[in-house]
């Protein structure tokens, strides 16, 4: 499928973002009509507009620059692996930041979930409840929740909690730019088990301000909560797409087996 013109893409993201051409017009100091053939593809943005219709609509780092490749400009923001010597004061700083939470397990994510780092907490936790700790079941949070080789036979009331993560992926993957997510959304329903219902999204899920994860292992049952935390940097693609997932014990028992 071809990629959306620059017009039809400025129009996806001004009606998520639920603003009218007049406001966004005005937010950008350009005029309504200039805007309007913008958006019907009958004149082409500057580098320079795009920019500034990207920032009016408070865009993504990633679809600003697929804004600029899609009106036939170099990207202007650069994706640097965390990996990248470049990367490392900002990498050693999520590091840190991992290893203050523990025991308490924690970890850094990418856009789709990608596990980036972890902290002694999160091994011990993933060595205790991952079936087969394989680097497809652990390289992404979504995968290892849904696999069926993953936390999920040690989750009490899977199926609630992966309805909260599965909502969560529709609601990103509807997003203009939500292709990766899409892909995601697709693979974690496509395991064994996974309700047919998970397909379709449904607004009586309520997307919590933390999740709740009921862990049990024979005789050890443990309670989390857990929330994300943007990092974010108005540089780079790879560290505004970073997030930390803080997981904190709900119960004595949970605190003393992290401590031991």
């Amino acid at each position: 499928m071809p990629a959306p013109a620059f017009g039809e893409r400025l129009r996806e993201w001004r009606l998520v973002r639920r603003v009218s051409q007049a406001r966004l017009a005005e937010d950008a100091e350009v005029s309504t009509r200039h805007l309007s053939y913008l958006e019907n593809g009958r004149a082409n943005p500057s580098r320079e507009m795009v920019l500034v219709l990207a920032s009016a609509l408070e865009l993504p780092l990633r679809e600003r620059n697929d804004w600029l490749t899609t009106a036939g400009f170099a990207p202007a923001y650069s994706e640097t692996p965390l990996s990248e010597s470049a990367m490392a004061p900002l990498r050693d700083a999520v590091q840190r930041t991992l290893e203050h939470h523990d025991p308490h397990p924690a970890v850094a994510v990418g856009s789709s979930y990608d596990v980036q780092l972890v902290n002694q907490g999160m091994q011990k936790l993933m060595g205790t409840f991952v079936v087969e700790p394989t680097p497809e079941v652990v390289s992404n949070l979504m995968v290892a929740t849904f696999h069926p080789k993953g936390v999920r036979p040690f989750v009490v009331d899977w199926e609630p909690l992966a309805g909260l993560f599965v909502e969560r992926l529709h609601r990103e993957a509807r997003l203009p730019g939500g292709e990766r997510t899409a892909e995601l959304l697709e693979k974690v329903l496509s395991y064994p088990g996974v309700p047919s219902s998970f397909a379709h999204p449904d607004p009586r899920r309520i997307l919590a301000p933390f999740v709740a994860l009921h862990l049990k292992k024979g005789d050890l049952e443990l309670r989390f909560f857990s929330f994300l935390c943007s990092v974010g940097t108005p540089i780079d693609v790879t560290a505004e797409e970073l997030s930390i997932e803080l997981y904190n014990p709900m119960d004595d028992v949970t605190a003393a087996w992290l401590r031991s």
